[in-house]
């Protein structure tokens, strides 16, 4: 009998008053929206929640009202009347935590974007029951999760896109080349890839900061988009490196067109500031099959051909070809000198400090590793690292920097410092290596250091390969009672499975995210967006935020306002040697006391 599901029990005495008021306080007040309805499938019974996605209830037949407007998980595909959720309800199914998008429907006070988008919903939904199991009607309870739907979205887009110039990043031009490759040794084709770099780019870099930087490579990939059509694929690697595949590559001349495109493309000035500025691409290609036939050796060579055009005046295209030995050969006068750094002493540590954004206290140092190398003088880390992953010799050279990492944060600590974390990053071999824990555990028995302030970190690129290793190693790591941080977070691989699955502890916040955080009201609000979207992802995780790459007042304060726990840039401290980075420790630590009783700092 359908008048049975507005029979009240019994009112029972308390301090709030019947059971029935009770009962409706906690409707009132839950966050979850609840809809009843009788077996018609009109809602006599909806708490506020409800109403503020859907609009007036009360009366409303559910599924006639907004059925039409379910969507399935592609957003796209109606969902079908015997499917929807009321309907089954009343039919005596049951429904577990089920996701459905309501297009075009947000509650009166959303306008904009969301508006138009409409509402994801999860909801649970079941038949409401008479005590002898008759049905008399159907409940839905149900959480609004558009928010929720909007980060996984950002999230997702960065997994595949550059942030700041919209291209396909690394990780998507990686899947695009060997689809491209396969399609190609299927039909007996050949393709290219060009590897452009920007000519004299850091120059103009430094000058204009980089934040003008930024908008000239922004303005380089719109008009190298528009230029280049859709016929080949535009992806950025990182900085300024971008690539070119060319699917047909069956005449010679058509890559060289493409070329060309660029480079007319790029003669035109880009207006910038005050001036305008014309640039030119080095750019090396290479040929599948008749030049490698896997990614990584077909970018290598690439990457050759490319210096080679440098080395021959830049602004043209060179092609891979066997005799291109000055690259190669200076990578391996490297690789000699990198086997013998070690023992001759040419390896020490910079320091950069992380401190507190609410505070500004100093928590904590990162080390960097330095080669000073007597025959080339101070080499960079972007140059001499990916040659010691290659050689293996990164694996000495990490136990040295761990070794001498942990020995420094204790010897702060005998000189009266007050204790500090101290951050070393792990390689991609490093967490390869079977020996990995039991140094750690070794390096922490000999040095004193309390695990507690050893943080370990570990770049996204390597978490993708093995995932079933990657978890193993981590997990014995945190045993340890070490602390774990995932570096450079949001530049290509970013995953929400693996922050799930894996034990970190701290997140980074790659600094092309801080570098976007300039005005709220121009172009950089997108940048700020997926920076709280970061923010709130790092909270709901219970994990600790580290901000990387913070220069300006601007960027510290709005990481701060936006709830960022750490702070890590030129800002706040450059790297430098123990001797230096201890007086910039010192300093901050008496800002911050100064700070916390009042006082001025002169």
């Amino acid at each position: 009998m359908r008048h049975s599901l507005h029979r009240l029990v019994e009112p029972a005495p308390s301090a709030l008053g019947s059971h029935a008021q009770i009962l409706q306080l906690v409707l009132d007040n839950m966050a979850e929206g609840v809809c009843v309805a009788d077996l018609d499938g009109r809602i006599i019974t909806a708490n506020p929640a409800a109403e503020a996605v859907f609009g007036p209830l009360h009366g409303v037949a559910f599924d006639e009202r907004f059925g039409s407007s379910f969507r399935l998980d592609d957003q796209v595909t109606p969902c079908p009347p015997a499917l929807r959720p009321m309907t089954r309800a009343i039919r005596g199914d049951s429904i577990e935590r089920q996701s459905l998008f309501i297009a075009g429907n947000r509650s009166p006070d959303t306008s904009g974007e969301d508006q138009r988008r409409g509402t994801w919903i999860r909801l649970n939904a079941r038949p409401l029951l008479e005590p002898d199991g008759r049905i008399v009607g159907g409940v839905l309870v149900f959480r609004d999760i558009t928010h929720i739907k909007s980060t996984e979205d950002r999230m997702a887009y960065l997994a595949q896109f550059d942030l700041l110039t919209g291209l396909p990043n690394r990780f998507q031009f990686r899947q695009r080349l060997e689809r491209a490759m396969a399609g190609a040794r299927a039909g007996g084709r050949r393709l290219a890839v060009l590897f452009l770099d920007f000519d004299r780019f850091k120059e103009i870099n430094d000058t204009l900061g980089h934040a003008l930087g930024d908008d000239l490579l922004a303005a380089i990939a719109r008009r190298l988009a528009d230029s280049l059509g859709p016929a080949v694929f535009l992806s950025r690697l990182g900085g300024d490196e971008f690539t070119v595949i060319v699917e047909d590559a069956s005449r010679d001349e058509s890559v060289t067109a493409v070329a060309d495109a660029v480079q007319r493309a790029l003669a035109e000035p880009f207006p910038l500031g005050d001036n305008a500025y014309a640039l030119s691409a080095s750019i090396g290609g290479v040929v599948f099959p008749d030049d490698g036939e896997a990614v990584d050796d077909l970018l290598r060579k690439a990457d050759m051909a490319m210096y080679q055009a440098k080395e021959r005046g830049r602004s043209n295209v060179q092609f891979y070809d066997a005799s291109m030995t000055a690259v190669a050969a200076e990578r391996l006068f490297m690789k000699t000198m990198l086997a013998q750094a070690l023992a001759r002493g040419q390896f020490f540590l910079h320091y950069q400090p992380l401190v507190e954004a609410a505070t500004g206290r100093p928590v904590g140092v990162e080390a960097l590793l330095r080669w000073r190398c007597d025959e080339l003088g101070l080499v960079s880390p972007a140059k001499f690292i990916p040659v010691t992953e290659e050689t293996g010799l990164i694996l000495p050279i990490g136990r040295w920097v761990l070794d001498t990492a942990c020995r420094q944060a204790r010897a702060w600590q005998e000189a009266g410092h007050p204790p500090v974390e101290i951050a070393v990053n792990l390689s991609p071999r490093q967490l390869r290596d079977p020996s990995l824990v039991d140094h750690v555990r070794s390096v922490l028995a000999d040095t004193g250091l309390d695990p507690a302030l050893l943080v370990l970190e570990i770049t996204e690129g390597l978490l993708i390969e093995d995932m079933a290793l990657s978890r193993r190693v981590l997990t014995a790591l945190k045993g340890l009672g070490i602390r774990l941080a995932l570096d450079d977070f949001g530049t290509g691989y970013s995953s929400l499975s693996y922050l799930n699955c894996l034990p970190f502890d701290i997140l980074k916040m790659d600094g092309s995210f801080t570098r976007s955080l300039s005005d709220a009201e121009g172009d950089n609000a997108g940048g700020q967006a997926i920076a709280r979207a970061i923010i709130a992802l790092a909270g709901s995780l219970n994990m600790v935020l580290v901000a990387e790459g913070v220069e300006t007042a601007e960027q510290r304060d709005w990481l701060t306002r936006n709830g960022c726990d750490l702070l890590q840039g030129y800002l706040l401290g450059r790297p430098a040697d123990a001797q230096a980075v201890t007086q910039t420790l010192r300093a901050l630590e008496r800002e911050h006391a100064a700070l916390e009783h009042g006082d001025f700092v002169i």
